[in-house]
């Protein structure tokens, strides 16, 4: 085994360990009621997502972390006018779309911004 090819995350010990990169949350049919939600992901690309009123905030970074394949603690979310992080809302991921009213909204995605929660 001297090949010296190796994928052993633990080859980099100065990266802080970040969580698993989120699966893709289902979004709901066209039919029912919902939201929409415009993401401009990093790259600038924006990519419009149906959510439920009452998704909670996390369903949208989930979203996000899957769509820029990016660990969900290395994202920031925030409101465009006026710039807000989702973390900064009042229950902050745990609040709902209803209540933090982003429905409708562009969601700016930014990743390697780790935030301490």
């Amino acid at each position: 085994g001297a090949s010296g090819v190796s994928d052993a995350p633990e080859a980099e010990p100065e990266k802080e360990s970040t969580g698993p990169i989120c699966e893709l949350p289902a979004e709901p049919p066209q039919d029912q009621t919902h939201s929409k939600v415009v993401l401009k992901m990093p790259s600038g690309k924006r990519v419009v997502r149906r959510i439920l009123p009452t998704d909670t905030l996390e369903v949208i970074f989930k979203a996000a972390s899957a769509l820029c394949e990016c660990p969900m603690d290395l994202l920031d979310i925030s409101t465009q006018m006026p710039k807000k992080s989702l973390y900064d809302f009042e229950n902050g991921l745990a609040c709902t779309v209803a209540d933090a009213k982003v429905a409708g909204n562009m969601l700016v995605v930014e990743t390697g911004k780790r935030r301490k929660v």
